[in-house]
């Protein structure tokens, strides 16, 4: 009976190590598992990740292998543009993706698009849109929005701009042009600058003559644009004509007060072929 005993606890023991053994491959099995889950990406997820971030930044980066990226399939699905993405990852290096991410980040955004104005209609509304935008200004006389043949005029005096005699633009001019220019960045129109003045000559160490007044301060409204709000140069230009393009007559006060402004004028597609490239 003892013997009995014996060998039948020894038979016991030897099989002890299968536990064990199955123990360790199903770790094993896990760990290999987890390491696969950690360098697959989901193409689906990144696909929305991509469009999330180009949506967020709409970085040029993006333009080049994700605008056909598709949020529509179902569990697993992705598009071709995502698998391509995908393939120029490293899968098994998690911070190569890391850095590719940080540089589309970090990438200039694209200007949005803009909208060019042709015809009469769209361009009475924008000015309805100015007129709105700018009841305060335009109710108080120091900017005047009307049509001409050329495209919109909008023309800002100089004492809402402006000091007499000078081309550094004062806070309250600052600010007009903050409330003008937010509406100016979404046209896709050319845009012209000028300058003018009254017929009183004026002799200092910096203007010798009103022509240069003129001009320095299409300039600077020019640069303020451009340095401020990102408007493209090559869609501006700036000009002077002194006191040789009134709208009133110089012979009241009033009528100088007028003449003394700066008009930016939107042009429409017409005028803008006519003009030199």
């Amino acid at each position: 009976m003892i013997r009995k005993r014996i060998k039948h606890d020894e038979e016991i023991g030897a099989d002890r190590w299968l536990v064990s053994y199955a123990d360790f491959i199903t770790l094993l099995f896990a760990f290999f598992t987890t390491l696969y889950a950690i360098s697959t990406v989901d193409a689906q997820k990144m696909g929305k990740m991509v469009h999330s971030m180009r949506v967020e930044f709409d970085s040029a980066a993006f333009d080049s292998g994700s605008r056909n990226l598709s949020l529509s399939q179902g569990s697993g699905g992705s598009s071709a543009s995502s698998r391509e993405f995908l393939q120029s990852l490293t899968p098994n290096d998690p911070s190569s993706q890391v850095r590719a991410f940080r540089g589309m980040a970090v990438r200039q955004p694209v200007s949005p698009e803009k909208t060019i104005l042709t015809g009469k209609r769209n361009l009475e509304q924008f000015k309805k849109n100015l007129e709105s935008s700018l009841g305060v200004s335009i109710s108080t006389g120091i900017v005047r929005v009307h049509l001409e043949p050329r495209g919109l005029v909008i023309s800002l005096g100089e004492r809402g701009v402006f000091d007499s005699g000078s081309d550094q633009i004062r806070p309250e001019g600052r600010a007009l042009l903050d409330d003008l220019a937010t509406s100016l960045a979404s046209v896709g129109n050319y845009i012209r600058v000028e300058g003018h003045t009254d017929n009183v000559p004026i002799r200092n160490s910096r203007f010798p003559s009103n022509w240069e007044l003129s001009t320095a301060r299409a300039t600077v409204v020019v640069s303020y644009l451009i340095q401020t709000y990102s408007l493209k140069p090559e869609m501006l230009s700036a000009a002077g004509y002194a006191e040789y393009r009134p709208v009133v007559s110089n012979d009241s006060e009033e009528g100088k007060a007028r003449n003394r402004r700066v008009d930016i004028i939107v042009l429409n597609p017409a005028a803008t072929a006519v003009e030199p490239n």
